[in-house]
């Protein structure tokens, strides 16, 4: 490209290439890290950039980099990046704008969406997951998309011309049973694209990414590559309906490096800190004993010696593992505000598990039977780590809204005898997860299985390490070219909550989704010794002789009605 003295001010060199700069501080994130398939990404985007303002495809398996990518780009070239979240019922006004309430006033005004803002300023946006999206929505972009890059604006009747800067990218996973609701995009409208297919890291590349990234030594990401490689072999020759990622994923082995990185207490034996972690996170999660079994004996094989083995009832004995879960559960068995609780083997596993996914910033997904104790373990979480509980409970009508906010009409004026002018009859209120997000308090999503896909791919972008959440349904204040964007507060923390798949026509997540989750599965107390503690815990009676026959009697019955059933299920 041939740039005149004048405008050479206007670009910047990345590559060899030049792009257009942006009015935001240049920032090159030295923490990124740069391989060879990831720097021929980067390539291929700033080539396509360099050329001209093309809206670029990105296509590619989750977490392969996609959009850290993008962001990465941005950053360093000044350009201000936004991200809207598609889901199956995205509506257009999420892209173009709605009618919202004044900051100033309260009264209705017609408020420019995030791509209608982009357009106006310059700055860049991707559409996340655009093949989510319903067709009527993209076929309204098709001028945007064209070489005019213009979009009509009914609400305001008014023609926007996109600004020399602004560049729209989308990302999405490609169509296919393992990325549910994803639809095949027409030929039509992904010609409108630059298309670049991102293919999956080597396993060098991994174990660069991990060592840099975790700061973990070069013989333990070897340890956790090749432990990967191996239940994925394992994984497509015994479960060809599942996938070769259903054991570990990308984002499985990262958050088992990243515990490394994050662990706050000394440790003289970090070999055996990693096989534990790596047990709990990925048999934690495995509804099948087999897979249990299978997933230690490969992380035995490559992190064990004679001097360390992996024993689960010393994980989740009384006095723990001082490599992995002594410090959680001494901090639990010890407070005083649960003495009514009664630690049976399950229930002591689940809240060790689910308490490591906190200490370790995880979003976590607890899967198990009604009555297992899922809701009772994040209440004593909340508890133990003094922050307040939000939860929202879901069903098949659950809408974004009910995660978010929405405009609702101001109810003050009911309360008071004196009227203002300048007050609104409405204003905006913070839903569920946007009042968490703020205050750092624990979410919980109860029974997120029962809400639709669509309404839960609006919530990605928070379930990323930035755990950010564009409030495009809200608005934006007075201030042009203010985008509200929440950002978590530390200590704000994300656990969901479901029955597996099948359990009274319930249904499992989409991969895309529970990869996202650290994912606990919830065994349930049946032992009789377990029933045995819980009655007599419950059981208030004077006579301890009778309380123990009366608890005995109750157990026997329940014995007997179990019988019963398996007599009728045969």
């Amino acid at each position: 490209m041939i740039v005149s003295k004048e405008n050479s001010k206007k670009y910047i060199e990345l590559k060899n290439y030049l792009i257009l700069k942006g009015d935001q501080t240049l920032y090159q994130n030295e923490n990124y890290i740069f391989t060879e398939t990831v720097n021929e990404n980067l390539i291929n985007i700033i080539r396509v950039l360099s050329a001209k303002s093309y809206p670029i495809l990105l296509q590619g398996e989750t977490s392969v980099g996609k959009t850290s990518l993008i962001n990465w780009l941005a950053s360093a070239t000044g350009n201000k990046c936004l991200r809207i979240n598609n889901h199956e019922h995205t509506d257009l006004s999420e892209y173009l704008g709605t009618y919202t309430c004044s900051s100033t006033n309260g009264q209705l005004i017609f408020q420019d969406g995030p791509l209608i803002k982009a357009m106006r300023y310059g700055w860049w946006i991707i559409l996340d997951e655009l093949n989510l999206a319903s067709s009527d929505i993209l076929e309204a972009l098709n001028r945007l998309l064209d070489d005019n890059r213009q979009l009509y604006l009914s609400e305001t009747n008014e023609l926007i011309n996109a600004h020399e800067r602004f560049q729209l990218f989308a990302t999405q996973n490609p169509a296919g049973e393992q990325y549910a609701g994803r639809k095949r995009l027409s030929r039509a409208f992904r010609n409108r694209f630059i298309e670049l297919h991102f293919n999956n890291l080597p396993q060098n590349e991994l174990e660069i990414i991990i060592e840099k990234k975790c700061q973990l030594p070069k013989t333990y990401s070897k340890l956790l590559i090749q432990t990967m490689i191996d239940l994925q072999k394992y994984r497509s020759q015994k479960g060809i309906f599942f996938g070769k990622s259903s054991l570990i994923t990308l984002r499985d082995l990262f958050r088992w490096a990243q515990r490394y990185t994050l662990y706050k207490y000394s440790c003289d034996n970090y070999k055996q800190f990693l096989a534990e972690h790596g047990y709990l996170l990925l048999a934690g999660r495995s509804r099948n004993n087999d897979d249990r079994i299978f997933i230690k004996k490969i992380i035995e094989k490559y992190f064990c010696d004679k001097k360390i083995s992996i024993d689960e009832q010393i994980l989740f004995g009384d006095q723990g593992s001082p490599y992995s879960t002594r410090q959680i559960w001494i901090l639990i068995k010890n407070n005083n505000q649960l003495k009514h609780i009664v630690w049976t083997q399950p229930l002591r596993r689940l809240a060790i598990l689910c308490a490591l996914s906190i200490q370790f910033d995880e979003p976590a997904l607890l899967v198990g039977e009604t009555g297992c104790g899922k809701t009772t373990v994040c209440e004593i979480l909340s508890q133990i780590n003094q922050q307040k509980l939000f939860t929202i409970n879901c069903h098949t009508t659950t809408e974004s809204a009910d995660f978010i906010g929405s405009i609702r009409p101001v109810r003050r004026h009911d309360q008071s005898h004196t009227s203002d002018e300048n007050q609104g009859l409405f204003e905006w209120q913070d839903g569920a997860l946007v009042c968490s997000m703020k205050q750092g308090g624990l979410f919980l999503i109860d029974e997120i299985s029962l809400a639709d896909d669509s309404v839960l791919e609006r919530l990605n972008s928070v379930l990323e390490p930035e755990k950010e959440l564009v409030l495009a349904e809200k608005g934006y204040n007075d201030d042009d070219q203010h985008i509200d964007i929440i950002k978590a507060h530390e200590k704000f923390r994300l656990i969901a909550t479901m029955n597996p798949g099948g359990d009274f026509g319930k249904k499992e997540l989409s991969p895309a989704l529970r990869n996202r989750f650290t994912e606990i599965w919830c065994t349930p107390s049946e032992s009789i010794d377990d029933l045995y503690s819980i009655i007599i815990h419950n059981l208030k009676l004077n006579d301890e002789n009778q309380q123990k026959e009366c608890t005995k009697m109750m157990c026997d019955f329940i014995q007997y009605l179990r019988t019963i059933s398996t007599t009728t299920k045969r």
